[in-house]
């Protein structure tokens, strides 16, 4: 009997946690296995190394040993590292397409997007968790009125972004021509919140239910820091030039921050379950010199053929896709 497979791979950053613990983990076990660290732990290095064979074969390994193993529930992935590291650019994705399809060649692919924009400004504020702290502008490398190349990953030992390389559709086109169109589910982040219903159907469709099950009354929440907290706790974030220093192009992380990794780590819990369930007082950080009308301009296109896409999926399933590019 052949398994069902069913891989979520991402983006970071778009409910992840939310469809990780209170839709996957919540499927019953009789039917489903969810991330089994026997297979997860090797793929998720895998997926963290693209191009490396010592890894990728241990990822092939784990697969032979699970199948052997005759386990005929529906396997659960959820490993967001398969669209590429959020901060590397996504770089991989292809490589990482190529190898879960050879690992699953019937995996049915579950692919969460969302506006550029949002996500970038998110993926800002996820950086804070482990950065120094740094003003968005420079993380995105927005200066003299405009988005510039990255000039390197890390400046003065924080992450950094080319604002205007983002491959959200690409990844899309990458899993849809590797498992065939009808076998990707994407989804918007935007869909979630306004046809909540539409998604759960499709979301059930594709894990082969009626229904999703209940989720616990007690949700998951994973919010970034809001705009107060981080203007009152990093002191790098006041900065108003996003030039980087050319001094400090392709310095990472040094011995100085190693050793205050705990202080970092306090800080991110005082934030997260003290100061922001008190007062969590947000605003839009890209609407600094126009920074998300630039990005939304940029992206127009791009965005609005992922949300055709997804529309379409909802309203008549992924399978559409098929005909759909057996007409074109």
């Amino acid at each position: 009997m052949t398994q069902s497979v069913v891989i979520h791979i991402g983006l970071h950053k778009t409910g992840t946690r939310y469809l990780q613990r209170m839709v996957f983990a919540q499927l019953p076990s009789a039917e489903f296995v969810f991330n089994p660290p026997a297979l997860t732990d090797p793929l998720r290095q895998a997926l963290r190394a693209p191009g490396n064979r010592e890894a990728a074969d241990r990822a092939r390994e784990a697969v032979e040993r699970w199948r052997s193993e005759g386990d005929t529930r529906t396997l659960v992935l959820s490993q967001p590292h398969a669209s590429g590291d959020m901060y590397g650019m996504h770089q991989g994705y292809e490589e990482h397409a190529a190898l879960l399809r050879e690992l699953f060649p019937k995996a049915r692919i579950v692919y969460v997007v969302r506006n550029v924009a949002s996500w970038l400004q998110s993926a800002y504020r996820q950086s804070l968790v482990k950065d120094p702290g740094q003003p968005i502008e420079r993380f995105l490398n927005f200066y003299d009125g405009a988005f510039h190349p990255r000039p390197a990953a890390w400046v003065a030992g924080n992450r950094t972004l080319d604002a205007t390389g983002m491959r959200f559709l690409d990844i899309y086109n990458t899993y849809a021509q590797a498992f065939g169109p009808e076998r990707v589910y994407l989804f918007t982040q935007e869909h979630l919140r306004k046809r909540p219903d539409a998604v759960n159907r499709r979301l059930a469709q594709a894990l082969a239910i009626d229904r999703l099950p209940e989720p616990p009354h007690e949700r998951s929440q994973n919010r970034s820091f809001s705009a107060l907290a981080i203007h009152l706790f990093f002191p790098g974030a006041w900065l108003r030039s996003g030039r980087p220093p050319e001094h400090a192009i392709g310095q990472g992380p040094g011995t100085i921050r190693r050793r205050l990794k705990r202080l970092r780590k306090l800080r991110a819990n005082v934030i997260k379950h003290v100061f922001d369930r008190i007062a969590y007082i947000d605003w839009d950080l890209l609407e600094r010199g126009g920074m998300r009308r630039e990005l939304n301009t940029l992206y127009e296109a791009e965005e609005a053929e992922l949300q055709r896409i997804a529309s379409r999926i909802l309203d008549e399933g992924p399978e559409s896709m098929r005909q759909h590019s057996r007409d074109s």
